[in-house]
């Protein structure tokens, strides 16, 4: 993108939320992450979920949500197969603060616009998970940026009761994190979504899983714990 234009963007970028400097120029949301989407620095791609999030919390439409719209129609197969994966990570983003339902919901949709778009998801569940990098195309992205980028321009801007909930909801996966492998993390995910496990992973948690569940929720152990951590 040209310097010129570029200066615009970020004008764009903090009426949307992302506030890089301070918003002179307004321009539909659409328009703003499309833009996002020719970028090559990392701090502006980690922008996306940000400026997502804000377009979708409100009731206007995005042109994206036209029916007949599809992201192989207007991108080239490598912007498309980047918009695909920011899209994923925008709605793992939007999961893991307990952003609200709605937009969770309209985020999904968005992305089973591109065939392979759950797919995709179901991929960079594992990677988002840890603390490393993510991959678009050419460029990696940091994980732990990304999260701390959503965190301080969007969870830090939501009105109290919603903060609550999205702080309650970042408290648990740490906690989780603790106690559990990414990969007892996401077995645990699939249960509590009613999703159908493999015969392997079925196995797995009865053998493994399931049985650190059942100490975690005994009173005995609760009570061990509080004695020990607040003595």
């Amino acid at each position: 993108m040209k310097k010129e234009n570029k200066a615009q963007l970020l004008d764009q970028l903090a009426h949307y939320g992302y506030s890089l400097m301070t918003p002179q120029v307004t321009a539909r949301p659409e328009k703003v992450l499309e833009a996002l989407l020719r970028q090559d620095e990392a701090r502006l791609l980690e922008g996306f979920p940000v400026v997502l999030a804000n377009a979708l919390a409100g009731e206007n439409v995005l042109a994206w949500e036209n029916k007949a719209w599809t992201p192989q129609k207007v991108f080239s197969k490598e912007m498309a197969n980047r918009w695909t994966v920011l899209m994923a990570v925008s709605l793992l983003l939007f999961r893991l603060f307990g952003f609200e339902k709605n937009s969770q919901a309209r985020a999904l949709k968005l992305l089973k616009k591109y065939p392979e778009g759950e797919k995709v998801l179901e991929g960079l569940e594992k990677d988002f998970a840890g603390s490393g990098t993510m991959a678009l195309g050419s460029l990696s992205v940091s994980v732990e940026r990304l999260k701390n980028s959503f965190r301080n321009y969007v969870v830090n801007q939501a009105r109290p009761g919603e903060l609550q909930e999205q702080k309650e909801a970042l408290g648990l996966e740490l906690l989780l994190s603790e106690l559990f492998t990414v990969r007892q993390k996401e077995l645990l995910a699939k249960r509590l979504a009613g999703r159908p496990l493999t015969k392997t992973e079925r196995e797995y948690y009865y053998r493994v899983v399931k049985k650190r569940l059942k100490a975690l929720a005994d009173d005995r152990l609760h009570q061990l714990a509080r004695r020990l951590v607040y003595s």
